[in-house]
């Protein structure tokens, strides 16, 4: 899942009718293969987007991208992401490291799955460059 956090602002998780997310919903998706969504919050604009490749014992590989915008102008704000996983059922999840600071990886084991990888790519800003923070 994702959380996200504006300095200043609440912890969020969802996006619920009458909870202060001016706009929320998908664009476009076929309901199985891939997904667009945005959620407008306070000036933030946050896209979520899914794409499965077919394939494998167990239907296929997932690649997810976020992306985070501002409307209008000025500085954008202190902006937190916070990705979290978790097994449904009996199963096991080990965190893997890049010199020993970065999260690169989840590793685990789940009886639906057998074993899986979860990849966190390192962020980047428009054209490629680094962000601020990471």
């Amino acid at each position: 899942g994702l959380m996200w956090l504006q300095h200043g602002g609440s912890l969020r998780h969802t996006s619920e009718q009458n909870d202060g997310v001016s706009r929320y919903g998908w664009l476009m998706h076929d309901g199985e293969n891939f997904g667009v969504q945005e959620i407008r919050d306070e000036g933030l604009v946050l896209r979520t987007e899914f794409v499965k490749q077919p394939g494998g014992d167990h239907g296929g590989d997932w690649s997810w991208r976020v992306t985070v915008k501002m409307e209008g102008k000025g500085p954008a704000p202190l902006l937190s992401l916070f990705f979290y996983v978790a097994t449904d059922g009996q199963g096991t999840l080990r965190p893997v490291l890049e010199n020993r600071t970065r999260l690169a990886a989840v590793a685990g084991t789940a009886e639906e799955l057998g074993d899986f990888t979860v990849t966190f790519l390192p962020p980047t800003g428009e054209g490629g460059e680094g962000p601020k923070y990471a």
